[in-house]
């Protein structure tokens, strides 16, 4: 009888850590379709990703916005971009000369947005943001935006100054090390995690001993197959590998969500137009809105519960994550603002479930 009045006390608790898992999303930053390995890239070594699209869910049609701007914003607001004029990426392109003007855009996300961040904040969750954010300067930053702790940063190096260390350092390596950090200390209360790398954004930079590693590999057929992106690449697979590392071992697994995705299609030709990458067998890259520049890899893992090396074939955008996360949260409804997105936490449990809609 007293064991049953202990299980009894601890039923209020469980279903509490249920409702409310932790939730992680990972942002790589033009990542295409076709780099990683699971995605039938041959070339680049991504053995960290390619071990969660087989402990989880892999989506083959998953999108976002066709830079960096617009999907952040539709990521932190569950709207599409273009209720907010950010169709491209902040501050946008200046081109005097051009026959075409681009239109002007907004500096930053309006603070009014309510951002997921605040509305999981607001039901307990503690919510942490380290990397790059593109979404406005001074004043309107994460921390602005509902993010409690947070931390920016640019570029695929970090100097003295900013890592505390007494050399250059790399930024993945860098971030991950907050990461795991909050993951430890707030491993035993619900948390909302976002991790922005800067990987394998252009100008491409690499360790000399991966860059080496690369020279010597035979490069795949049809693919760029360049050493320093490869090598920047292996830097983003590596902190994915620490970071769900970081959550078993803090035996949180079965209660934490992990999304991996890129904020737009891979960037085919460098400033110096040198081939970087390549989408194929999609058309087009980062700034068109061809399938090259705007499908994304994808992948979300939650142990115990999505089946492992499962493949979801149905379209998804990067918007749908708030509206997943206030379903897989138990967030109540009450928004102060629109929702474009669709949840599919139903797809995470069934991938051929579907979505009610006609298209995105």
């Amino acid at each position: 009888m007293k064991s049953l009045i202990s299980l009894c006390a601890l039923l209020p608790l469980l279903f509490t850590q249920a409702a409310q898992p932790n939730l992680i999303v990972i942002l790589a930053d033009d990542l295409g379709w076709s780099d990683l390995g699971c995605y039938g890239n041959t070339f680049n070594e991504t053995p960290h990703l390619d071990r969660l699209a087989s402990e989880g869910m892999r989506f083959t049609q998953a999108y976002a916005g066709a830079v960096c701007s617009p999907t952040r914003a539709n990521l932190q607001s569950g709207q599409d971009q273009a209720r907010f004029g950010i169709t491209q990426h902040i501050p946008g392109h200046r081109r005097p000369y051009a026959r075409l003007k681009d239109p002007t855009v907004p500096l930053q996300l309006p603070l009014e947005v309510e951002t997921f961040a605040e509305r999981l904040a607001a039901s307990g969750y503690h919510t942490g943001y380290y990397g790059k954010w593109h979404l406005g300067g001074a004043g309107f930053g994460p921390k602005e935006q509902g993010w409690q702790e947070a931390l920016e940063l640019h570029g695929n190096t970090q100097p003295p100054d900013v890592t505390g260390s007494s050399e250059t350092r790399r930024t993945a390596e860098f971030l991950t090390e907050k990461a795991v950090s909050f993951i430890e200390k707030h491993k035993s209360q619900p948390f909302l995690l976002q991790v922005s790398h800067c990987a394998v954004h252009i100008p491409l930079s690499t360790r000399p001993e991966l860059k080496t590693k690369y020279e010597q590999k035979t490069p795949m057929p049809g693919y760029p197959s360049l050493p320093e992106y490869a090598g920047l690449l292996e830097d983003l697979d590596q902190s994915m590998g620490r970071i769900a590392q970081a959550v078993d071992r803090a035996g949180i697994g079965p209660n934490t969500s992990i999304v991996f995705l890129s904020d737009n299609g891979g960037l085919e030709h460098d400033q110096s137009d040198r081939i970087v990458t390549s989408n194929k067998p999609l058309r087009g890259e980062k700034g068109t809105l061809y399938e090259g520049g705007i499908r994304v890899p994808m992948i979300v893992r939650w142990t115990g519960q999505i089946a492992a090396k499962s493949e979801c074939e149905t379209p998804v955008i990067s918007y749908d994550l708030y509206p997943t996360y206030m379903e897989l949260a138990a967030v109540k409804s009450g928004a102060k603002q629109p929702q474009d997105g669709l949840s599919i936490a139903a797809l995470l449990k069934n991938p051929t479930a579907g979505l009610s809609r006609d298209r995105l």
